[in-house]
This record gives C-alpha cells, structure tokens and sequence, in this order.
C-alpha cells in the first residue's frame, strides 16, 4: 500500500494488489502475421502430413513424432536426451523434406530459424526433435547425413509394469506443473 499526501488533501490509499493486473497475451514474432493466420497454417501442414502418410516412410515418422511429443510425459520422451551428442547446424533440411514449414525463416546457407520456436505455440515435435534414434534414422533417409545429432548408447529397455509407472509419475509432475502455473498468486 502507498500514500500519496499532498497540502490540504485527503490522504489517498493505492491498493495495487487488490484489482489484478490485466495479462498480456504473448507476442507473436515478427514473421508470423497474426493468430488466425498461425493455426490456418498449422492445420494445412497437419493436413498435408495426414493426407501422405500412406505413401511416405518420413510422413508416418514425423507423425509417430508428435503423437509420442504431445501424449508421452516429458520423463518418457525425453529418455534418450542424455544420449544425444552434436546439435543443430542451422542447415534447415529436417523442415522441408516433403513440403516448406510455414514458419521456416532461410536467411541463407546453415543461417535457417524457426518464427515460432521460442513462441510458446511451437509444436512440441518440433521442440524435442530428436526424440530417439528410430527417429534420427528416419530423418537422415531422408536428407543424408547432414544432420549433425548421433546417439552414444541407450536407457535400458522397460518391461510394461515400469513404463506404466513412469507414465504415471510423469503425469502427475504434469499435473503439478499445470496446478502451479494455474495457481493465483496470494497478493502478500
């Protein structure tokens, strides 16, 4: 609380944590033109994906990809991570082997970004690329070895009871997570 007194005046209380200050929503960069236009567009690529997965080896693996990205909980997808060596070059290929990512910026040779990477609409197939080697494999069929990740070893293999077990673990840090960021804060 803050007063403010001035010469032959009421004193006036500011309460700044009674009327909850509105929330912003979050910038989109600067290459994406608007909300409306980033969903359109990330239909139409989950569209074209769908529609070719019959037909291409790589389109059943970027869809294995989000499924597992968006349904598995972090300590299960994210298993092979202490494995993984190299990193990203720049070089673009892994976001057009069939068609152009529509947020995919090229600003010239290994100069490549994504517009929405750091936005919090990123895909989450995008965001835990790569999830495993059966994944990798599948990317470099396709553009060569020019994709500078490898994996050195592997986690142990799970039975079924211990995959059930850490899905629901996993899912409860989830939970906690989303009831921690849901949570108001107490004004103290």
């Amino acid at each position: 609380m803050s007063q403010e007194k001035q010469e032959g005046a009421k004193v006036l209380h500011v309460f700044t944590n009674v009327i909850s200050q509105p929330v912003k929503e979050s910038t989109l960069p600067e290459e994406v033109p608007s909300r409306t236009w980033m969903y359109w567009q990330m239909f139409r690529a989950v569209a074209k994906k769908v529609s070719r997965s019959p037909f291409s080896l790589h389109t059943f693996a970027a869809l294995r990809r989000t499924m597992l990205a968006n349904f598995l909980p972090d300590n299960l997808a994210t298993r092979y991570k202490a494995y993984q060596r190299g990193e990203c070059n720049r070089c673009g290929l892994c976001c057009k082997i069939q068609f152009q990512c529509p947020f995919f910026v090229d600003e010239g040779p290994f100069n490549t970004h994504c517009s929405i990477y750091t936005s919090p609409h990123a895909p989450n197939a995008c965001l835990k690329f790569p999830l495993d080697p059966l994944d990798l494999k599948l990317l470099q069929r396709e553009i060569g070895n020019a994709c500078t990740f490898y994996y050195e070893g592997k986690p142990q293999r799970l039975s079924a009871f211990e995959f059930v077990k850490l899905y629901t673990q996993g899912v409860r840090q989830q939970l906690a997570k989303r009831k921690l960021k849901e949570a108001p804060d107490s004004g103290d």
